[in-house]
């Protein structure tokens, strides 16, 4: 998916992560757990079983009681990419979904490079498993191959998946959810389960050039892509302003619902290079930072 010279740029780059979280193996993150790393942060009363090194004998000398000296530790971040596999995701030239998975492809070759764990997804109207969280850039290939068996199908129910991720991940981290976000039930729901956990979320909505300029005037069949629902429609000029209207109301309602919460949002169009977007887009937005 992704050329030797992109991958040589990627190496550059690391997922930016402002707020601490609890890992479980060493890593590059810092951590909410206390560590051994090189960042003091606190003290504790000696226990029984401590690691004498961290005995800070100066501290003793003034109180004459033991204190054990506490850093932040630098453990691994687990990071999820969730993929929109709907049928809606298989619109446009090139297809949503293809654009999208080679978005994702370089997002998991950065997270992996730098001692990240990725777990990934795919969202339909059920959450569904394609990788479990693994780590370490040799298991790229791994990742690669998981993401060349994705394909669209179904209908969108992005509330139902993002709850099953909030309920049943065991350990919160960086969520990526890549999405057209084209769901009649809607998104908040979803969304505020998974910053309920301390999830930090990023939202990558993706379009195309065929649903950001309409048809021209005239008579058209439109199709539903999910449900195959057909329509007899007359498109003139009115129509087409009322539509484009509708849709940026629509984009900037989710951009307004994310900046709200904190939440990193970036909108991409599969018009653009993807290399674009991780290159200059994503960095734009803060998501992606360099490494030196």
């Amino acid at each position: 998916m992704l050329s030797p010279e992109f991958l040589t740029k990627l190496e550059q780059l690391r997922i930016y992560c402002q707020q601490p979280f609890r890992g479980k193996f060493r890593g590059d993150r810092r951590s909410l757990n206390r560590g051994t790393g090189v960042e003091f942060t606190d003290y504790r009363l000696y226990e029984h079983g401590d690691d004498l090194r961290y005995l800070d004998w100066n501290v003793y000398a003034r109180l004459e009681k033991l204190f054990i000296k506490l850093f932040q530790a630098d453990e691994e971040l687990t990071i999820s990419i969730l993929i929109d596999t709907s049928s809606s995701m298989e619109f446009g030239e090139p297809a949503k979904l293809d654009y999208t998975k080679q978005v994702a492809a370089a997002l998991g070759y950065i997270a992996l490079a730098n001692s990240d764990r990725v777990a990934l997804f795919t969202l339909t109207d059920h959450l569904f498993s394609v990788l479990p969280p693994t780590y370490g850039k040799s298991q790229y290939s791994r990742f690669q191959k998981a993401l060349s068996t994705i394909e669209t199908g179904g209908i969108t129910q992005l509330t139902e998946g993002l709850k099953h991720l909030a309920a049943f991940q065991p350990q919160a981290g960086v969520a990526i959810i890549l999405s057209d976000f084209l769901d009649s039930a809607g998104y908040a729901e979803g969304i505020n389960s998974l910053l309920g956990r301390g999830f930090t979320l990023t939202l990558i909505h993706v379009q195309c050039l065929q649903e950001i300029d309409p048809p021209p005037p005239g008579d058209w069949q439109l199709e539903d892509a999910e449900t195959g629902e057909t329509k007899e429609i007359t498109i003139n000029e009115e129509t087409i302003a009322h539509y484009q209207n509708r849709q940026k109301e629509f984009c900037e309602n989710l951009h307004q619902f994310c900046r709200e919460r904190g939440i990193s949002y970036v909108r991409i169009s599969t018009d653009v290079s993807f290399e674009s977007v991780i290159l200059h887009d994503l960095q734009h937005a803060g998501f992606i930072q360099r490494r030196y």
